[in-house]
């Protein structure tokens, strides 16, 4: 219902009639749906961009497991031939720290990808992915 009330032409004949309470209500309240929304817009906009770097967080974080597995897998199947930071690189891209251990068959690699900050500092800025392979 728009704020704007419309009156419609009556016969000549008919005498005029106040208009009801309802109507008279709604007319009043016009401003009302701006202010609540108003108010409720920031709220949203909080959230949405929470959300999306929520999702930005666990997307990184999810990528940076893939690239800790493929740097085991390279570094077991290449034996000391292949370098796992390559490995991970091709998988996460530049700017991933990748960190390998061995302890006799067995080579831990931990991965360390940057996320870009959110605005309000409330997630981590660097997620770890820990993958472990073991040589037979």
């Amino acid at each position: 219902m728009t704020c704007m009330s419309y009156r419609a032409r009556r016969p000549p004949d008919e005498p005029t009639r106040p208009l009801s309470k309802t109507l008279r209500r709604n007319h009043a309240e016009c401003g009302s749906v701006t202010a609540e929304f108003a108010t409720v817009l920031p709220a949203v906009m909080v959230v949405a961009l929470l959300l999306l770097s929520l999702t930005r967080l666990v997307a990184v974080s999810i990528s940076c497991q893939d690239a800790a597995s493929a740097a085991a897998r390279a570094a077991i199947s290449a034996g000391g031939e292949m370098d796992p930071a390559a490995a991970a690189q091709a998988v996460v891209g530049n700017g991933v720290t990748v960190r390998v251990g061995a302890a006799g068959q067995q080579v831990s690699v931990v991965t360390r990808c940057p996320v870009i900050p959110d605005p309000n500092g409330l997630l981590p800025t660097v997620v770890e992915g820990r993958a472990v392979g073991i040589m037979t």
